[in-house]
Parts: C-alpha cells; sequence; structure tokens
C-alpha cells in the first residue's frame, strides 16, 4: 500500500471536482407554496406515513444500475410531516405548483457570477430518480440555469460545467437496526429550493487545488446574498479519479479540512485495486473463474436462526488480505456493498486471509462475531476443500440475505479484474470511504411531464445581470491592494456578509481599514467569548463615534463593556456621559508624574527607557485609570516629553 502521507498528486494524474448543494434564499418551497421553515421540535409532528419504492425505466427503456442497487436494499421509508410547513405536494399527492419565479431568477444572478456563458432560454423541469426514500416522489425535480462557467484557482480558470436550481431532499432523522430496513425522514426540508454547482472534475490536480475551489464557490454563494445561512444549509460531493483508475464520487465532505486526507485515501484506494486487478491477471483469474457455489456450513457454528455459507475463490490466496486504506483490507472493499444491500454487519462476513498473523482485521475495530479457532478453521477446509493458492470467504445470517450477499461478493470480485468501480461512497471520520451505491447514470434523468417548460424573457435575463456585483476574487484584490487586507480576513468579511458595512465605514466614514476590520470581525468576536451580545447598531454606532471624533479608538471596548450591563443599552447616551468625564491636561500630567515615580525608569540613556517594558505597562495603566479617555499616543507623547525633562534635570 502507499504512504498516504507521502503522495505525488501529479505523477498519479490526480484529478477532483466538487459538486456544492446550497439552499436558496426563498420565501417559499420550489413546487409549492408552503414556507421554507424547518422544525426544530420533533415532537410537533402532526402525521406520519410509509412508502416503498421500485425502479422505473428510464427515456431509453433502460433501467438506471444506482436505481437497481438502492431497490434491492429494500427500505422502507417512514416519513414524519407537520401541516405548517408540509402539504399534499410533499406526500406526493399533489402534482407540482408553478415553480417559483424568484429561485430561477437567483439561479441566473448565480449563473452570471460564475460567468456562465451558456444560459438557458426555456427552463426544462427534469425528474432525476432516488429510491433512497429521501423524496417521496422517487424523484427530484430538477433544471439548469446556465453552464459553461468558471471561477479562478491558484492562477488558472476552473470550469463550472452547470448551475442547477432542484428542491431539497427530506431530512433523514433516524436509522433503525439493519434487520427492519427502516428509515425515518422528516419532511420540512424537502422542497426547499437549492442550487447544484458542479465543476469539472478534470480541471483540478492536487487538493489545495480543490480546498480552493470550494472556497471560491462558497464565496460566491455568501457574496451574491443567494445561500441561506445556518447548520445544515450546504453540503459538499466530491468526484475524484487517478489515471488508470475511475471518477468515484464522495458524498457528505462537508469540512474542509478533511479534503487533503481524503484525497490522499482515494488515491492509495485507487492505485491499490489497480495493482490488485494486475495481480489477479497475472494469476492467470478471468471472471468465469468466481461461480456462485455456496456450501452450507451452519452445522459448524452454533447458531440459532442463521446459516452460514462458505465459497471458494480460486487462486486469490493473499488478495484478500492486501491493504487497500489504512486499516481496511480488500476483503472489506469487497464485503461493503453486501453489508450495505443486504444489512449484515461486518462482524458476520470472514475471508481466509484473516487467519494471517499480519492480517489487517486483526490490529483494527472490525469484531468477529464468528469463533474461527484452528480446529473449525481445519474442517471448514476439509469440507470446501480449497487448494493451496484459493482463498474462501464465509457469511453468516439470514438463509435469503446470507445468500444475497454472498450473490453481491462474487459479483464484486469479478469486478476487481475491471480495476476501479464507478461508485458513489461515503466519507469516513478516519478519511477512508465505504461503498454507498453503484454511481448513476444517464438513464436516471427524464423530463417531467407535470410541469410544462418555462421561457426565460431577455428582460428577465438583464433584470438578473444588473444584480450582479464584484465576484470574490474582484474583491480580494481591491480590499488587498487598497487596506492590504490578507484572504484569511476578506474571508471573514464576506463569510459574515460585513463587506457592505467595511466599504461603508472606509470609504462614507473615513476609517481606516484595519480599524473598520477590527470593529466589524474582532471586537463582536472578543465581546462574545466573554459572554457579551451585541448587535449591529451599536457597532454602526460606534464606528459613527470614531468617525465624527465622539470616541477614540482606545474607548470601544470600554463603551461595550458599560452598554452590555445597561437593561436598554444607549449608545449616545454613553457617548454623552463619555464627553463630560473629560480629564484637565493638568490632571493628566500628575497622573504620569506619578507613575513615572512608581514604575522608577531609568535616568540615564532615554533610548533604554523606551526598549523598558515597563513603559508600555505604564502607559496601558494611564489609560485605564482615565477610563480610555484620551488617545494612548497622546498619553505616550506625554511620557516621553516628561521622561526628556527629567532627563535634563539629572544632567544638570
Amino acid at each position: 500500500m502507499l504512504d498516504p502521507k507521502n503522495i505525488d498528486f501529479k505523477r498519479f494524474g490526480f484529478r477532483a471536482g466538487i459538486e456544492v448543494h446550497h439552499q436558496i434564499r426563498s420565501d417559499r418551497k420550489l413546487f409549492c407554496r408552503c414556507p421554507p421553515i424547518l422544525e426544530k421540535d420533533p415532537e410537533n409532528m402532526d402525521y406520519s406515513f410509509y412508502r416503498y419504492f421500485r425502479p422505473v425505466l428510464g427515456e431509453m427503456g433502460d433501467f438506471d444500475p444506482g436505481m437497481l442497487v438502492e431497490f434491492e436494499k429494500g427500505y422502507k421509508a417512514i416519513y414524519f410531516a407537520c401541516e405548517r410547513n408540509t402539504c399534499t405536494y410533499e406526500m406526493d399527492e399533489t402534482p407540482p405548483f408553478y415553480p417559483d419565479v424568484e429561485a430561477i431568477k437567483e439561479g441566473f444572478v448565480l449563473a452570471f457570477y460564475f460567468n456562465c456563458s451558456a444560459l438557458a432560454e426555456e427552463i426544462v423541469v427534469n425528474r432525476k430518480q432516488y429510491l433512497d426514500g429521501s423524496i417521496t416522489t422517487g424523484f427530484q425535480r430538477t433544471f439548469i440555469v446556465g453552464r459553461d462557467g468558471w471561477v479562478p484557482v491558484d492562477g488558472k480558470k476552473v470550469r463550472i460545467s452547470n448551475v442547477h436550481i432542484e428542491e431539497d431532499a427530506a431530512r433523514r432523522v433516524n436509522w433503525s437496526d439493519t434487520a427492519s430496513r427502516t428509515v425515518y425522514f422528516n419532511l420540512d426540508r424537502l422542497g426547499i429550493p437549492l442550487t447544484e454547482v458542479i465543476s469539472d472534475h478534470r480541471d483540478v490536480e492536487s487538493p489545495e487545488e480543490l480546498v480552493e475551489l470550494a472556497k471560491q464557490i462558497g464565496r460566491v454563494l455568501r457574496v451574491s446574498r443567494i445561500g441561506r445561512r445556518g447548520i445544515g444549509v450546504a453540503r459538499q460531493d466530491v468526484n475524484l479519479s487517478i489515471d488508470g483508475g475511475n471518477r468515484v464520487e464522495i458524498k457528505g465532505v462537508q469540512d474542509l479540512g478533511m479534503f487533503n486526507l481524503m484525497c490522499r485515501h482515494e488515491v492509495v484506494r485507487q492505485h491499490a485495486l489497480i495493482e490488485i486487478s494486475r495481480e489477479m491477471k497475472r494469476r492467470g483469474l478471468e471472471k468465469e473463474d468466481f461461480e456462485h457455489t455456496y456450501v452450507d456450513v451452519s452445522h459448524l457454528f452454533k447458531l440459532e436462526h442463521f446459516k452460514a455459507f462458505a465459497t471458494i475463490f480460486p487462486k486469490m490466496k493473499g488478495v484478500f488480505g492486501m491493504e487497500v486504506q489504512p486499516d481496511k483490507d480488500f476483503g472489506l472493499e469487497v464485503f461493503e456493498k453486501s453489508m450495505l444491500i443486504t444489512g449484515l454487519p461486518r462482524e458476520d462476513h470472514f475471508h481466509s486471509d484473516e487467519t494471517e498473523k499480519r492480517a489487517v482485521r486483526k490490529r483494527s475495530n472490525h469484531p468477529c462475531r464468528l469463533l474461527i479457532d484452528d480446529k473449525i478453521f481445519a474442517e471448514l477446509l476439509s469440507i470446501i476443500n480449497p487448494r493451496k493458492r484459493d482463498a474462501f470467504v464465509l457469511v453468516v445470517g439470514p438463509e435469503r440475505r446470507a445468500i444475497h450477499a454472498m450473490k453481491k461478493i462474487v459479483e464484486r470480485v469479478k469486478m476487481a479484474l475491471d480495476g476501479v468501480p464507478q461508485e458513489t461512497r461515503r466519507l469516513l471520520p478516519t478519511g477512508n470511504s465505504e461503498f454507498l451505491r453503484v454511481i448513476h447514470g444517464k438513464e436516471r434523468i427524464y423530463p417531467d411531464t407535470d410541469t410544462p417548460p418555462v421561457v426565460i424573457s431577455k428582460e428577465l435575463v438583464a433584470e438578473c445581470r444588473e444584480r450582479v456585483g464584484r465576484r470574490p476574487w474582484e474583491i480580494f484584490e481591491d480590499l488587498n491592494s487598497k487596506y492590504k487586507l490578507g484572504e484569511s480576513q476578506v474571508d471573514l468579511l464576506i463569510r459574515e456578509e460585513k463587506l457592505d458595512r467595511f466599504y461603508h465605514y472606509t470609504q462614507k466614514l473615513g476609517l481606516k481599514g484595519s480599524v473598520s476590520y477590527h470593529l466589524l470581525i474582532e471586537v463582536p468576536r472578543s465581546m462574545r467569548r466573554r459572554g457579551i451580545r451585541i448587535n449591529d447598531q451599536i457597532i454602526d454606532g460606534l464606528a459613527e463615534g470614531l468617525s465624527k471624533k465622539l470616541v477614540t479608538y482606545q474607548q470601544i471596548n470600554h463603551l461595550i463593556e458599560f452598554l452590555s450591563k445597561e437593561q436598554k443599552p444607549d449608545l449616545e447616551d454613553a457617548l454623552k456621559k463619555l464627553a463630560s468625564q473629560t480629564i484637565a491636561e493638568a490632571d493628566l500630567d500628575k497622573l504620569i508624574s506619578e507613575q513615572l515615580r512608581l514604575y522608577d525608569l531609568p535616568r540615564t540613556l532615554l533610548d533604554e527607557a523606551y526598549t523598558n517594558r515597563a513603559v508600555s505597562r505604564m502607559v496601558g495603566d494611564v489609560l485605564k485609570s482615565v477610563s480610555y479617555r484620551v488617545e494612548g499616543r497622546r498619553v505616550f507623547e506625554k511620557v516621553e516629553a516628561l521622561l526628556r525633562r527629567r532627563l535634563r534635570e539629572d544632567v544638570r
């Protein structure tokens, strides 16, 4: 196995793309009039119902392979709904309403932000099949608004292939035990307008570029004010591949900090699967060598209501034990498919390479329900009679499910001869991934016959174009050149949607960029850490006070603390009280002289006095004692003048 910490991504031909799903700000759901409100209290549900799903033929008369896998899982979906945010459309009892025009407009604005050169002249709603239970109809309604855009990433243009508008899926609220094959959903999120931004997976060549691409797309959604804010409004899927491998979609990659680890582990996995394919071919294996012949060995184990089946895999000794990702062998890679489809857990799967001293399972956290000691292992060999270079797999469970699991295992081993299969996988906390479903093909999408096409007028396009402001990369260049703000600082202004106020402070009120950033970002964060909540009106009032010289920069924290103690904070009143507490020049000089005597600074060389830490501490003490009613520079200058005077007196 490759070392995940030492990978040359360019040598392996690494390629990556991203699909960002983000809810759109709207007053209604996309295809009905219900408000886009999530139910916080699970006890407030008004009713529930359930569904089973089956695949349907696509436009060309074919079944989508991904849908067939979902159907094999046999899930029962139970839905909970609340009348205030759910109607008969979410129940699939009513045809869709006319799509939300405002959501369509937001899609076109977004397409302009992403520099899309091909815009839809007519909105054609399509159905995209989903049989995992997250959508009651079994399909998601979606449409394209723009294509062929780009965003800059590390000096190059990464293509944005499509910008979609679609309805969000239902929220999964709970999984039952695997035996019942039941999953539970809340319908409050179903139908909320969602944008899907898809990048070309051939343009990104390193994890660092992938992270920057995700940031750029997120910045656009913030700057445009199109994306909703809050927990759960955004989801990201990543497409990865290497030379000789295949495109794999990894779902649920929320944390940008996981991108690097995920990419490294996926390169390791695809490289290992390519090597396994070569090894199987070197051994002369073909798909016909793997037969669906299962031997009942249940009598070797004392299991009630369960059956145990074993099957031989010729010339595969040592292959199942090959490590494909950290603490994961090829056996587990094969078992993942049968585990998900049949619901049989990892502890009910076993392969013969796990008896080796250095087996991955022995150092990982994967338990085994079967007590396979030397005696039982010898009996197994005597029953199935494998050859010296053969391997075998053992599965335990209810008879039908165990046989179904065996079937999936044999199918997956046959696929190993082709190298890396196209799959949709789920990211795990370790950076590894596990099988989720076969990657969907074109057969899953077909036109929606319930919704007529929506013609897009030139006036609507022109209106959307006028709403487009500066893009994030243009904003960064502007703020960096004018105010020397770094990328992380600009990111915070964008993320917290405070750019307009920053420009108002600097351009209208004449404040410095550093002062404006401090007011908008650092002051609220500092106060929150101390348990003090302040609103935007107070910050805006402080900015006005600084602009009009009613308050000094050093007084900001003092003012906020004062206001936080008031039941009805009034900034104007606080400023008046502060102005009335002026300090006379003679009193300030006296206070500084007292501090000089307390600190007893050196009387010889003046520069040594300035380099001493006591000077800055003394200035701070003076400012604190006068409640920051004077500027720090003014106090420092007075300290300097008094020190010079004392030095001259000492010389005389």
